[in-house]
């Protein structure tokens, strides 16, 4: 099966995910050779392995060789890990701006320490067997970082750099990379409890995505699954998945959100927010957005949203999707609103836990009234709001990330949007149903 996708402005990808959760146990001994063990499909441009090189300060094992073909660097490995405490950095050599890596063996690939490129080359990593990033994972990479477990990458001349059969006829030249060919049988997953940070593009994707970590762009963030994406956070441990620009959330059959535990933990993205689907997306969660918030079905018509306990969706633009079903719904939006129903099936108590809105808004007529979803059921719908009523995300899950991380992409989550002082625009608020259901 043939997907398109979207790497910065030339790639586009699909994907889907539900997930397994498992780790490899690795050797410390032949440290760069157990747990790095390059293959012999590209014959004398084979990747090479250096131990204990010094990159960017520190001790790493240095990947380099490999096939250049025009701007792009290829790699095959056998065997592709990283030790938990571990650095492992791909060389860079001059014009070189994409470096792509398969894993042709038949093991996952366990990511459990630093992963980086010695320059500002975007990284590929392809592995169909899955791929698992630790509790310690992060990238050390300038440009962008694409993870898959599709069988191979599928360039616009039609050649094919696969992990399934490595031995097709060589890369005599390659084009822009054009989508992603997953195999009949693919089961590879991906999995994440890591702290994945670039400042380009980040994209995920897999038959199932298990996301537990932290996920930050500084530009397009995208998580895609040929089965389900699964997201989680924990009392003790925040979800966070941050774009500078657009944030796209797909599962061809499923999307489950469940990322209300910790007050931190939120989906929130500079551009527009999407949140793709056939059937109906579980969407426990608090979302930002400074472009439109959508949820949509495969075919681009509008999808359905539910929640057990109480969303909350605030955006700079319009905010659509189809029937809602849960506890209580919250919408802040500088531009418009259409539902096609909403169902609210709190109970007239209200719910338990911490995880609802209780703020004081002012009306038109300048009274203050009390919302609080924690006490009764509510479905609290704002459109044509100010900037400044929406807020700002406030970001705060990203240790050791620099404030202005965001500033090249053309914007920063830790400071005010730039329309604070914006008037409220006049939008139009669409319900075509309103229902309230005992909860069962």
């Amino acid at each position: 099966m043939l997907l398109t996708l979207k790497i910065k402005n030339y790639l586009t990808i699909g994907g889907a995910i539900p997930l397994i959760a498992w780790l490899a146990c690795t050797s410390l001994a032949n440290r760069a050779l157990a747990q790095l063990t390059p293959d012999t499909s590209l014959g004398n441009e084979s990747s090479v392995v250096t131990p204990n090189v010094d990159v960017k300060g520190a001790l790493a094992d240095l990947i380099e060789g490999g096939a250049i073909r025009d701007i792009n660097l290829f790699h095959s490995f056998l065997e592709f890990n990283v030790l938990d405490g571990g650095r492992v950095y791909f060389a860079n050599p001059v014009g070189i701006e994409s470096i792509f890596t398969r894993v042709t063996g038949n093991n996952v690939s366990n990511i459990l320490g630093t992963l980086g490129v010695d320059g500002a080359a975007s990284l590929f990593l392809l592995n169909p067997n899955g791929i698992v990033f630790g509790n310690n994972a992060q990238l050390d990479i300038e440009g962008s970082f694409f993870s898959t477990t599709a069988n191979s990458l599928v360039f616009g001349d039609g050649s094919e750099f696969s992990a399934a059969n490595p031995n097709q006829p060589p890369l005599l030249k390659v084009s822009t990379p054009l989508g992603l060919q997953y195999g009949a049988n693919s089961t590879g997953a991906i999995a994440n409890s890591g702290n994945l940070a670039v400042p380009g593009d980040l994209t995920i994707a897999g038959v199932n995505l298990d996301l537990q970590g932290q996920l930050l762009a500084g530009e397009d963030l995208r998580l895609q699954a040929q089965k389900a994406v699964e997201i989680s956070d924990s009392v003790t441990q925040q979800f966070i998945a941050a774009a500078g620009g657009e944030l796209v959330i797909q599962g061809n059959e499923s999307v489950d959100i469940l990322a209300l535990n910790h007050p931190d933990s939120g989906l929130f993205a500079g551009g527009n927010l999407l949140l793709r689907s056939p059937n109906s997306i579980a969407g426990d969660a608090h979302y930002w957005s400074g472009g439109s918030f959508r949820v949509e079905k495969l075919d681009g018509s509008l999808g359905d949203l539910e929640s057990p306990n109480d969303p909350v969706i605030r955006s700079f633009g319009d905010v659509s999707f189809n029937i809602y079903v849960g506890a209580s719904l919250h919408i802040l939006a500088g531009g418009s609103v259409d539902i096609g129903t909403a169902v609210i099936t709190g109970t007239e108590t209200g719910n338990a836990g911490d995880n609802f809105l209780v703020e004081e808004i002012t009306l038109s007529d300048g009274t203050l009234v009390s919302i609080n979803g924690g006490e009764k059921p509510t479905l609290d719908v704002r459109a044509g709001v100010s900037p400044e009523a929406i807020g700002n995300p406030g970001i705060t899950g990203f240790d050791g990330l620099p404030t202005e991380f965001f500033a090249d992409a053309g914007f920063n989550f830790l400071e005010p949007p730039p329309e604070t002082n914006t008037a409220a625009t006049s939008a139009d608020i669409t319900i075509s149903g309103i229902g309230v259901s005992d909860p069962d």
